[in-house]
């Protein structure tokens, strides 16, 4: 799996349409500066490519998620595995959605356990939040054994 970097970040109705002005120079400072891991192989799309249908094999990313929504490391595999699940771009998750996948993989770490997306999906459903999506807590779903 691999990075697709991005910088433009349009609502969630047009990614279809979007394509990324980021340079090479800025992508590898953006690694940098993020300390995304280069394992997760960081690339960028071709100058006419849109971020939107994903290319296989890539996740795609949006670099002012760092900025707007205040997202950093981790930048972890069980997020991209959570928002791949739900087939949902980082961008088109509100902040608190986000705080509430790192707050399980946290607490699931704390607890010396692998987060699990099946255990994540017992605890929280995805909802639509105005133009956005996010994670409220299910109903009769307690986060006590965490």
């Amino acid at each position: 799996m691999s990075l697709f970097f991005n910088t433009m970040a349009p609502g969630k109705d047009n990614m279809s349409e979007s394509v990324s002005v980021l340079t090479q120079r800025q992508l590898d400072k953006f690694v940098r500066d993020y300390r995304i891991p280069t394992d997760l192989h960081p690339v960028l799309p071709s100058k006419d490519e849109t971020i939107y249908p994903f290319r296989q094999g890539k996740f795609p990313f949006y670099t002012c998620v760092c900025n707007f929504a205040n997202y950093r490391v981790p930048f972890s595999r069980f997020l991209i595995r959570v928002l791949q699940f739900f087939r949902v771009h980082i961008s088109q998750v509100n902040p608190f959605g986000l705080s509430r996948i790192s707050h399980f993989e946290l607490s699931c770490r704390a607890q010396d356990r692998r987060p699990d997306l099946s255990v994540f999906r017992y605890f929280y459903e995805f909802i639509t939040a105005g133009d956005w999506y996010t994670f409220a807590h299910r109903r009769g779903g307690t986060l006590s054994f965490l």
